[in-house]
């Protein structure tokens, strides 16, 4: 290591004393310091992710940039904990705080509109971090695949990026906690790394920018996550409206400031915070503990969303097009993303969503219950034929099916019962060739795609049934090599964008159309796909005699 392990000892010793708060003549104050300010002051709290001393530092440059635009003093107040930073805002007890997305999430929640969010940080992901699990070079652990058994350090219960992410990853590959030898909680970042480092822990989990401290002295990163919402200033009922608005117009056009590079080296600036912004973290809040914090406003239109990869990754695809919905219609259009398969299907069924987005499989599925109208369908950007799809039965390149006769008395990994690319076109394929995936093989819903490959990879299962297109989401987690493309199946109508129930006919007939004229590469991008163009019921009629 190119610390010494004495330097370590010091930070650990530092770490153990980060309950006090940092006083201002602790500190050597820079010549370009501002004129004392005079009036009653305001205080801006901070998530202890570090140790109090190193988020004091941090932190100066932005009160003394603060005290110029506001001309009153700033003080820092480094709170005790998460569960004291979330009462100390949500009870008035301070002006501003600095938090994670999962404790602005659970402020709003307790206490509703005591608290509004200001500015989020932005990065080089524009506006985007990452949680990462990290262990130490030698350790022998390459992929999150070769995690379990081992010991874990996670930060607080109530992060985002030491607790909240990482269990999602961890989720994603089928692992949960129960499946480490021991997982501890250090409360703080800094220690969850340096606790990896000295060997007391095999694996730990911490925002991608704290562990970036540590890489040089060998700490490792074996997992990223996807790109999620970064830290943000939120204020109480006690911070004036004047002084809000001043906030967020002097630190949106602070970009590349010193002020920003001591909050954090990757900070490029500060952009204004929606509340929207954050209901990505909400669902994953939901699926992992039950607690539902989503909020929805009297014009919100919600469009549900087959949970065909994780919430982070709905999000991203999918949050830009209802974005542009809600721009170009006057309404809120928000994501709903159920926990699983069936899940979604109740909640379409229910009727408590206006438009859903699902396989034709699903699609055909509910029709024959409730009355769901196709309006688009998707033209994928991959294939020539870009309005269908298909699916791959896939194997180990070891194993010793050689082709689908092979599949006879196997165990089978499929994503649902209700997957078009993930087991209907399968079973389709195959009972053309006189193979009744039902009567000649042993079927298990594996409930996800990732679930399938990895369940084929570690040799869980014989054989496995997915989407073509999702063979590329776990090519960072195990060497794809071992994976084999057994058949590839015909193809099927892609997904249609459904009406669900009596939204307003203006409103539906607008919606079509700005679907069918999109043309906006970002947002297409974004999605994964070329376009929509307009979908009837009788191509999904078919579908509906399976």
């Amino acid at each position: 290591m190119k610390r010494s392990l004495l330097f370590i000892f010091i930070s650990v010793f530092l770490l153990c004393s980060c309950g006090e708060n940092t006083p201002d003549s602790n500190l050597n104050k820079s010549a370009n310091e501002p004129p004392v300010v005079k009036g009653d002051p305001i205080i801006l709290s901070i998530l202890p992710v570090e140790s109090a001393g190193s988020m004091y530092r941090r932190f100066l440059p932005l009160k003394y940039y603060l005290e110029k635009v506001l001309k009153v003093p700033v003080v820092i107040k480094i709170a005790k904990d998460y569960e004291a930073a979330i009462n100390e805002i949500g009870n008035n007890q301070v002006h501003m705080a600095y938090l994670d997305p999962a404790a602005y999430c659970e402020v709003r929640a307790r206490f509703k509109n005591r608290i509004t969010p200001l500015v989020r940080a932005e990065g080089r992901e524009d506006a985007t971090s990452r949680g990462v699990l990290v262990s130490k070079n030698g350790s022998g652990i390459e992929k999150l695949v070769d995690v379990k058994g081992r010991r874990l350090a996670m930060g607080n219960r109530q992060s985002f990026f030491s607790y909240l992410i990482p269990l999602a990853m961890l989720r994603d590959v089928g692992i949960g906690t129960k499946d480490f030898a021991s997982v501890s909680y250090l409360q703080q970042e800094d220690s969850v790394a340096l606790s990896v480092l000295i060997g007391d822990y095999d694996v730990g989990a911490l925002s991608e920018s704290v562990a970036a401290k540590y890489t040089e002295d060998g700490l490792k990163i074996i997992k990223r996550s996807e790109t999620v919402p970064q830290f943000v200033l939120c204020a109480s009922t006690l911070l004036s409206h004047e002084k809000r608005e001043a906030i967020v117009k002097s630190l949106v056009s602070a970009k590349g400031r010193d002020t920003l590079t001591a909050i954090d080296k990757d900070m490029r600036g500060f952009v204004t915070a929606e509340d929207r912004d954050f209901d990505m973290v909400r669902v994953m809040i939901r699926n992992l503990s039950g607690r539902d914090y989503i909020e929805y406003g009297p014009k919100t239109i919600k469009v549900a969303v087959l949970p065909l990869y994780s919430a982070i990754t709905l999000y991203n695809r999918y949050d830009p097009l209802m974005r542009y919905l809600s721009a170009k219609t006057g309404y809120v259009f928000k994501l709903v993303i159920p926990r699983d398969f069936d899940d979604f299907v109740k909640v379409v069924r229910s009727g408590t969503v206006d438009f859903s987005y699902q396989n034709p499989y699903i699609f055909a599925l509910i029709d024959k219950e409730v009355d769901i109208r196709p309006l688009t369908t998707t033209i994928d950007e991959s294939r020539e034929e870009g309005d269908r799809f298909r699916g791959v039965i896939i194997t180990r390149s070891d194993s010793t099916i050689r082709d689908i006769k092979g599949l006879r008395n196997k165990k089978v990994f499929i994503t649902s019962p209700m997957s078009a690319g993930g087991y209907l076109s399968q079973k389709l394929f195959l009972r053309h060739a006189g193979i009744d995936t039902e009567r000649d093989m042993t079927v298990i819903d594996a409930k996800r795609q990732e679930n399938v490959i990895l369940g084929v990879y570690k040799k869980e299962a014989d054989a496995g049934f997915v989407r073509e297109s999702a063979l590329s989401i776990l090519k960072d987690e195990i060497d794809m090599k071992k994976i084999k493309v057994l058949a590839v199946t015909n193809t099927l109508p892609n997904w249609p964008f459904a009406l669900c129930r009596n939204t307003a006919p203006a409103l539906v007939k607008e919606v079509k159309r700005l679907l069918v004229g999109l043309d906006d590469k970002e947002i297409l991008k974004s999605a994964g796909i070329k376009g929509f163009r307009q979908a009837g019921d009788a191509e999904f009629e078919l579908l509906k005699k399976y």
